[in-house]
């Protein structure tokens, strides 16, 4: 498994995957500043846009490499198709949490130059909470992108995304609960204090109530493990083209 990682790393090495985790997060910081949203601000652009835009991106290329050879170079690789898949996921997961863990010093940073909005044990606390929170993206995205192609895996991811943020409070929630897309954001309001649309939360807001925080964490990662499993055997069973 760790050779397939490896391997992950040095396909990626000439890419722009590579800039995108690190690029990435400073575009939701610089946003923020110029807009003078602060730390609010370039967390709201982050998990609702720049984060799922990235990590599609960088998931769908992922498998792309290998859908441009049809496999060949996978689906003959020495090891079982089942640990093929579950290596390009667990590489996707490292690069999910180095690129947020950027995204948090940088907005730590940045709180220190223009004010602090977001208290430092919030910030840690929103950031492991968004890495587990999206780990469901991954397998969805690769799934995708193998059966059509890198723009549907793609639009679909930031689709649903946008559809989990703007239809936060409306009781829509039955796809949601599913594939829970909206859980992300909808987490940040008790963690961060701050709504979906970046504005805080009023004081005294029952929405402030963290107490769902960890079951919905747990949640997402069950549907994560659960996607994980179906998609590996289903990628066990492809053959080369």
């Amino acid at each position: 498994m760790i050779d397939i990682i490896k391997s992950e790393f040095l396909k990626s090495k000439r890419t722009s995957t590579n800039k995108f985790i690190l690029i990435t997060p400073f575009f939701s910081i610089i946003l923020s500043a110029l807009w003078g949203g602060g730390q609010n601000g370039a967390y709201n652009w982050w998990y609702t846009m720049f984060l799922p835009g990235m990590l599609a991106l960088i998931a769908a290329q992922t498998i792309a490499r290998e859908k441009n050879l049809s496999y060949k170079g996978a689906l003959l690789y020495p090891q079982s198709k089942g640990k093929i898949w579950l290596g390009k996921i667990l590489y996707i997961n490292i690069l999910l949490i180095f690129t947020n863990l950027i995204f948090m010093i940088g907005v730590e940073v940045f709180g220190l130059i223009y004010g602090s909005t977001i208290p430092l044990k919030a910030n840690i606390l929103g950031t492991i909470v968004l890495i587990f929170t999206f780990l469901f993206n991954i397998p969805i995205i690769m799934f995708l992108t193998v059966k059509f192609n890198i723009f549907l895996a793609v639009l679909f991811n930031l689709g649903m995304t946008i559809f989990g943020v703007v239809s936060y409070g409306s009781g829509i929630n039955l796809i949601l609960k599913i594939l829970p897309y909206g859980t992300s954001s909808a987490l940040m309001v008790p963690i961060l204090g701050i709504l979906p649309n970046g504005l805080p939360v009023p004081e005294a807001s029952p929405v402030l109530n963290g107490t769902g925080v960890l079951n919905s964490t747990l949640i997402s990662i069950i549907i994560f493990l659960i996607l994980t499993f179906l998609t590996t055997i289903w990628f066990r069973k492809k053959e080369v083209s």
